[in-house]
Parts: C-alpha cells; sequence; structure tokens
C-alpha cells in the first residue's frame, strides 16, 4: 500500500532536533521551490491576484516581487509578455532610492530587473547613452527573461553608432532655455506654484538647463506667452489655460517650440511647433476602463453629474470600456450639487422593480445580487464625498467603484480621503505621486519637463513614464497619458 506523502513543510517540521539545524536550509529551499507542472496555473493565478492587491494598496514592491515568482509558471509566451510590461510598468513607479537594489529572498531574475530600470532612468536624456548602457546591460544579463520583451522594446530606434556630431545623440536638440507660462499669483495662483514647483525639481537632475517662470496670473496666457517668446528660448512650456491653447493652436505656425498644458481643439492638432499635453479627465476615465478589463470585469454601471464635463468623462469611459468587450449594464445620471443624490443611488442600485444590481452576499444578507462587476463614477469632489457614503448605505459596501481623478478635488484634503475610501482614484494620484496641495498639478509639471527634455525620443516612437502616467506622441503633436489607478 502506498503511503500518503505529508507536504514538504510539514516533513521538514517533523525531524528530530540533531536534523533540523542540517536540513533548515535544504527545506526552505524546497519550499520555495515553483510547484508542479500539472498546478502551475493555480500557482502563477495566486501570485498574480495577490501582486493585484498589493498594487491597490500601493504596495509596489511587493507587487513586482509577486510576478516575479509567477513569471516562469506562466506557459503562454504573451502571459509571460504581457507579464514582463506589468513588471516593468510597476519598476517606473518606485522611486530611485528603492531601486538601488532589489529586496531580499527574489527570484534571481530580480537584480536583472532593478539593473534595467536604474540604466534606464539614469541614461534617458541621451538616446547614445541609452543605448549603450543598454547594451551594456544585455552583455551582463544575457539569459535575463527581460532581454526578449522589455529590453527589444527599449531599443526602438536607438542609434547604433556613437554620432559624429556632439548634440546629434538625440532626434533633437535638448532645449538649454525653457521659458514658462504659468498663473503663479491670482485664483489659480496655488495650483500653478504646484506645477513649477514639479518643473523645478525634476529639472535639478539636469543642470545646464535653465528655466526662467512668466506668471499669467496678471495678464493671461497669450500676453504672458509672448513676452515668454521674447526672452528668446529654445522651449516655452504652457500656456495652461485652455483658451490660450486653443488660441496658439489656430495660428499658422509657431516661431518658438511650445508645449502646451492643455488641448485644443482636435481640428487643430498637427499645428507647426506645438505639442499638447493636459490632465484630461477622459483619459482618466479610459484608464479605468482599461483596468477594469484587466482584471475581469465585463459589466459596468455609470452614475454620472448630467452637465458638460459628467457627460465627457461618462462617455470616455463608456467608449473604451466596450470597445475592450466590457458591457454596460445601466447608466443613471443626476444633477450635480442638487437635491437627487438619493434618489439617483436608489435608482442606480434597484431600478423599478427590477432585482437590484448589486447588494451585500455577507451572512447576515438574506439574498444578494450581483449584476455588475463594477461601477464607474463621473462625479467631481463634492458630489462624490456625497454619491459614496450612499452607496455604502444602500448595500454596496464591497462594490468596486472607480472614479477620475477629480472626485478627489483640487487640493490634497484628508476628509474627502476619508469619505472616497476605498474608491479606486484614476489619474495622477491613481499613480500614487505628487506632493503638497495640488498634488496632480506638481505631477504636471515634473512630467512636463521631462517631455520638454525627450521630445526627440518621444518623436521617435518611444514613451515615457511619468508620474501622471505612460506618456506616448498620440496624432498632431497631442501627448497621449494613460493614467494608473490605485484605491485610496
Amino acid at each position: 500500500m502506498h503511503r500518503r506523502s505529508r507536504p514538504i513543510s510539514r516533513r521538514c517540521s517533523s525531524h528530530s532536533s540533531r536534523q533540523r539545524v542540517a536540513l533548515r536550509l535544504l527545506c526552505l529551499a524546497l519550499v520555495a521551490l515553483p510547484p508542479a507542472l500539472g498546478a502551475q496555473s493555480d500557482y502563477a493565478a495566486q501570485r498574480l491576484a495577490s501582486a493585484g492587491t498589493l498594487e491597490d494598496r500601493g504596495q509596489f514592491t511587493a507587487a513586482i516581487v509577486e510576478r516575479l515568482w509567477a513569471h516562469p509558471a506562466l506557459s503562454r509566451l504573451e502571459h509571460r509578455d504581457h507579464n514582463a510590461h506589468q513588471i516593468w510598468r510597476l519598476l517606473q513607479r518606485l522611486p530611485s532610492t528603492a531601486l538601488a537594489r532589489p529586496p531580499q529572498a527574489t527570484p534571481w531574475t530580480a537584480e536583472g530587473w532593478w539593473a534595467l530600470a536604474r540604466t534606464h532612468r539614469q541614461a534617458a536624456g541621451s538616446n547614445w547613452d541609452l543605448a549603450e548602457a543598454l547594451r551594456q546591460w544585455e552583455r551582463q544579463y544575457p539569459d535575463h527573461p527581460a532581454r526578449a520583451s522589455i529590453l527589444r522594446t527599449l531599443q526602438v530606434d536607438l542609434p547604433l553608432h556613437r554620432p559624429t556630431h556632439p548634440r546629434a545623440h538625440s532626434y533633437a536638440p535638448r532645449p538649454q532655455r525653457i521659458a514658462v507660462v504659468a498663473p503663479t499669483s491670482g485664483a489659480l495662483g496655488g495650483a500653478g506654484q504646484a506645477l513649477v514647483d514639479g518643473l523645478l525639481d525634476a529639472s535639478r537632475a539636469y543642470p545646464d538647463i535653465s528655466l526662467r517662470v512668466f506668471d499669467s496670473g496678471p495678464s493671461g496666457g497669450m500676453a504672458t506667452y509672448q513676452a515668454a517668446a521674447g526672452y528668446r528660448p529654445d522651449l516655452i512650456i504652457g500656456p495652461l489655460d485652455k483658451s490660450a491653447v486653443e488660441r496658439l493652436a489656430q495660428q499658422s505656425g509657431l516661431s518658438v517650440l511650445t508645449l502646451a498644458l492643455n488641448y485644443g481643439p482636435r481640428s487643430a492638432w498637427g499645428a507647426a511647433n506645438l505639442w499638447q499635453f493636459g490632465l484630461a479627465p477622459e483619459d482618466d476615465a479610459a484608464a479605468a476602463a482599461e483596468q477594469a478589463i484587466a482584471r475581469g470585469m465585463r459589466r459596468a454601471a455609470v452614475l454620472f453629474a448630467d452637465d458638460d464635463w459628467g457627460r465627457r468623462v461618462g462617455l470616455g469611459f463608456l467608449d473604451r470600456f466596450e470597445a475592450l468587450g466590457g458591457h454596460i449594464v445601466r447608466q443613471t445620471r443626476f444633477w450635480p450639487g442638487g437635491a437627487d443624490l438619493q434618489d439617483a443611488v436608489r435608482h442606480l442600485l434597484q431600478p423599478d422593480t427590477h432585482r437590484p444590481l448589486w447588494q451585500d452576499t455577507r451572512p447576515d444578507r438574506l439574498q444578494g445580487s450581483r449584476q455588475i462587476d463594477l461601477l464607474f463614477l463621473a462625479a467631481k469632489s463634492r458630489d462624490a464625498r456625497l454619491i459614496v457614503p450612499l452607496l455604502r448605505f444602500h448595500h454596496a459596501v464591497d462594490l468596486p467603484i472607480y472614479a477620475p481623478d477629480a472626485a478627489l478635488g483640487g487640493r490634497s484634503n484628508t476628509e474627502a480621503e476619508r469619505d472616497l475610501d476605498g474608491v479606486l482614484l484614476c489619474g495622477p494620484r491613481g499613480s500614487g505621486t505628487g506632493d503638497g496641495a495640488f498634488p496632480q498639478f506638481y505631477a504636471l509639471g515634473h512630467d512636463a519637463f521631462t517631455l520638454a527634455s525627450q521630445l526627440g525620443s518621444l518623436a521617435g516612437g518611444q514613451s515615457i513614464d511619468g508620474q501622471t502616467g505612460q506618456l506616448s506622441e498620440d496624432v498632431g503633436g497631442r501627448i497621449a497619458r494613460r493614467a494608473d489607478c490605485n484605491r485610496l
């Protein structure tokens, strides 16, 4: 008769005290081994699920480690490739200090991943420096799994040989004199100053680049832009005002290369010497749809403010969610700042005489109902802070709620964060970055400087992992932003 074998961990603990010391390291190694082939899919799924939970909590290093352990157990090439890109995305979100070395007790591949992230961050400002640094990394880690996926992506369009001209290492010369047009006084002074702070902090890594700030608060965006152009800079960052950006986009051509911090009309995309980059809430809505689909959610409800902003954001989620194969089960609108919020929530969760879209399935509930996987909430801070507690009151305690960055409001606010506890926030603050009273504008400024110093690389087809999301060229000089979502 066969004797049923005990798990490794139990067998390790059953030895006599005299054997334990000698077998300790061997037992630990056996416990850490990946599972047998038949159980690999379950093992990988558990590790990846743990990684998703850790990422939601902002524990990016721990999430990376979980994905590293799961990687060898993924049998399909496309799954390994996707996991590698998720590892790389998370590495870009770690501060430079965390990239000094990987944590202990990690797979052998961790050292190479951390080295690749350090290499990319330190040399990203120059195409030649980056190309040479990546070749050196490849020689040092010839069998690393990142070589077949991430490295090849990073090496696209990089030069093979050192250029003869000292400034020919980039697709476009890095600007030496940058003028910044931003409101540092007046009604938008707080947001504008946070933006400038982000620019200045990012510029410390480039001591050869000088910045001069032109305050657009007193005289407006266009008048200040003309004054900044008279400074004869290599590049202008700004204006922030949307109407000023629209006027710039309508001009036949600009004499100074400009990175505007808002978007003009689609008809004006492609204006000469004009790049457009901003914090469009539609991008945050699309990010919510992408993350929900990536996590297996296919049925959504949408609750949106019945104004121009709410309709645009709600439609941004709806279009992207359906394009990725999702289904919108129900849409409900509410009047911003109105008294109908409770009616809107009740109508959303239990329309007419139908079964409720969502109800707790905890033991103290007699009957649960889950016809949706998530709710997307297109609301600004004042309404969002009332709606989320109402949803919880109506037994939607564990319903996943996604919302754009605007749901938290413009300023950092501890009370607002408490009201929105558990909400998956998509946008600059969903990326876990930013600082001060206006963290989203700090992140915008930080990324604006990064873009300004690397526009040539962006035009060459590369993307940049910024504080507001993953940045790449879209069409006509528009910067596309793929935001992140994280649980408050």
